[in-house]
């Protein structure tokens, strides 16, 4: 039988576990900080702390993203250019090789010996 007790109190720990926070932490403040714009300084100050570029050199960036993205693009092409000649590689060449009859050949019977 079950321990009415011990189920209830099992019943809280397990919602105690499971259920959201609604407490806000320090970081969340930072991260909302920066990502909300509301206090440039400290927003610079993170970027500055993580090593990121300002935001003066936006033309410059976006040539380097668009290569960057342009570089994918064609790498991606080519991996896919591979696996369309692999897949129909080993569909269209399936029974060809050792171990296999080629298409011409002959097995001769046992009364074909004599």
């Amino acid at each position: 039988t079950v321990n009415p007790l011990q189920y209830a109190q099992q019943q809280r720990k397990r919602k105690l576990l499971w259920s959201k926070t609604n407490d806000k932490t320090s970081t969340s403040k930072v991260g909302a900080a920066i990502t909300d714009g509301q206090d440039e300084k400290t927003a610079e100050k993170f970027r500055k702390l993580l090593g990121m570029k300002t935001s003066g050199n936006t033309n410059n960036d976006l040539t380097e993203t668009n290569a960057i993205n342009q570089q994918q693009q064609n790498t991606f092409d080519s991996l896919d250019k591979e696996y369309q000649t692999a897949r129909i590689t080993t569909h269209l060449r399936r029974g060809v090789g050792l171990g296999f009859l080629s298409q011409g050949s002959f097995i001769p019977s046992s009364s074909d010996k004599n």
